[in-house]
């Protein structure tokens, strides 16, 4: 069984930051190394404090060159700066033996500014690397910090408690590569101070003081803002706090959309004019279960089949919920159209959800 584990005891205590363990007993409690020991570990290295600690810790607790790939993806976005980062990380892997396996962004990736675009390149870097090299692991050097960012940010965005349960430490990607974050207990002025310790540099981006992206203007603006208002250096534990409840509690919404997946029965299988991967519920499941269960679900199936979930929003789900209310209500055929050129249909007492054969793709509410 893939091992999956939320933001639990993520709670950093800044006001005795001495006595915090070091990077690397952080990195063990997290991620205990006999999980990791024997397996190919493919380390995301930007150049950057956070990725270098990252990689000089697991190095130190896995002196392993054959196992440890570094894996650099320049965006080219930012001219001799970029270049001079993958070189970094190019000389920081030769130090230490190891494979860097590095990319430069194509004139058609450069294009792709947005935040979620650029993340998407990287990640299909680093699972291109990691099937090339057989690797078990990948791991991202988000830290404590990050993981505030990330809380604020999904809440601005108005999202649910996936969202506001923030980063996992392990999820699993494919059927043989799981992501780990080893350090998401880590604060970043401790792994500033692990740095300094050992006199190891680290390459500064310019472009995280602007504030061209959300996450920079969190970080840059509206943290301080909140620190300054609450009046108190524990604000980023509140929200860390806060963050672990709901990831507990939406752990338990988890385990009851998986149950009643399996009490359901999908009946999996082409629809017309849908694709193969369509699937088929009874409508009185659904409407007999608590709504934010049958949401999680339908996300649950969302997910295995691949389909676009960013750009699901809050009012797509209130339509598939106002369409199973409708439902339930007249035996007229219904329909709905979702972003991705998925429909949902409610039919001779079915919710059938699949992807359109042959049809453009419409983002509106077709069953008034």
């Amino acid at each position: 069984m893939m091992l999956v584990q939320n933001c639990e005891n993520l709670l950093i205590d800044r006001d005795s930051m001495n006595s915090a363990p070091p990077i690397r007993q952080a990195i063990l409690e997290l991620w205990p190394l006999e999980l990791w020991q024997h397996e190919t570990v493919v380390v995301a290295v930007s150049g950057g404090a956070d990725s270098t600690a990252l990689l000089e810790a697991l190095v130190e607790l896995r002196p392993d060159p054959d196992r440890t790939i570094v894996a650099h993806f320049n965006h080219a976005l930012r001219g001799q700066e970029s270049d001079a980062d993958q070189s970094f990380v190019e000389s920081l892997s030769c130090k230490h033996g190891l494979t860097c396996a590095s990319q430069k962004a194509t004139l058609e990736q450069t294009t792709s500014r947005s935040e979620n675009q650029l993340r998407n390149i990287r990640h299909r870097f680093l699972e291109d690397v990691a099937k090339q090299h057989r690797a078990r692991w990948i791991a991202l050097a988000h830290h404590a910090d990050d993981q505030v960012e990330t809380f604020l940010h999904h809440l601005l965005r108005g999202s649910g408690p996936s969202g506001l349960s923030g980063m996992s430490t392990i999820r699993p990607i494919n059927a043989t590569t799981d992501l780990v974050r080893p350090i998401l207990r880590v604060a970043r002025s401790q792994i500033l101070e692990y740095l300094s310790s050992r006199n190891q540099t680290y390459q500064t981006d310019k472009s995280n003081a602007s504030n061209d992206y959300t996450r920079n203007r969190i970080r840059n603006e509206l943290l301080p803002q909140l620190r300054m208002f609450v009046g108190s250096d524990s604000l980023d534990n509140r929200l860390l706090h806060a963050c672990e409840l709901i990831a507990k509690e939406h752990s338990v919404v988890t385990m009851l959309a998986e149950r009643w997946l399996q009490k359901t029965g999908l009946d999996a299988g082409e629809r017309k004019g849908l694709a193969g991967d369509a699937f088929s519920i009874p409508l009185r499941n659904c409407i007999e279960e608590p709504w934010p269960v049958v949401r999680h679900a339908l996300t649950i199936l969302w997910h295995k089949r691949g389909w676009p979930m960013r750009e699901m929003g809050h009012t797509h789900w209130k339509r598939i919920e106002r369409l199973i209310e409708i439902a339930s209500k007249s035996t007229h055929p219904k329909r709905l159209d979702l972003p991705g050129h998925i429909v949902v249909r409610c039919r001779k007492g079915n919710l059938v959800v699949g992807r359109l054969a042959n049809e453009p793709s419409a983002d509106g509410d077709n069953h008034k």
